[in-house]
């Protein structure tokens, strides 16, 4: 299964989906509040269910967000993601595809959150451009520890 997110283009061997594009999620789940949103891409693939956000900061149009902004911004993703997965198992109007992959999302052993992120060229007025990505990646498997607890974000 092929997901474009942008500029990118992601090849699964598994079930995935656009989450922040499903029909339940845009017409349902996203209306009940201003503050919810998702991950990009929900994958679910021999009994580990991942949670895939992508940021592309080459593109100029990607929101600019401090390294602070952006954890609280992945973390709120995730966790309004995990809330969406049961009803979007058991709600009737959504398409089998989607009721299919939170099924098995749901019966998943393991869960694993990957941030994707492609920074520009190293320049001194970009600050993305000289974030420290390790310190972004001990901060965000110190507080995702509860959900992916062996996380390699």
């Amino acid at each position: 299964m092929q997901i474009i997110e942008g500029k990118l283009i992601f090849d699964f061997d598994c079930e995935a989906i656009k989450f922040d594009d499903s029909t339940f999620y845009r017409k349902h789940f996203s209306k009940m509040t201003n503050e919810i949103k998702a991950v990009d891409i929900l994958a679910v693939n021999q009994k580990i269910g991942y949670l895939i956000e992508i940021k592309d900061y080459t593109d100029p149009n990607t929101k600019i967000l401090t390294m602070n902004e952006l954890i609280e911004a992945i973390i709120n993703k995730v966790i309004s993601t995990l809330a969406a997965i049961l009803p979007m198992k058991i709600n009737v109007n959504n398409s089998v595809g989607e009721r299919k992959i939170a099924k098995y999302f749901l019966i998943a052993n393991k869960i694993k959150v990957i941030v994707h992120i492609e920074l520009p060229p190293s320049r001194r007025t970009l600050k993305q451009s000289n974030w420290d990505l390790s310190n972004l990646q001990i901060q965000l498997r110190r507080r995702l520890r509860a959900i992916d607890a062996k996380g390699n974000h």
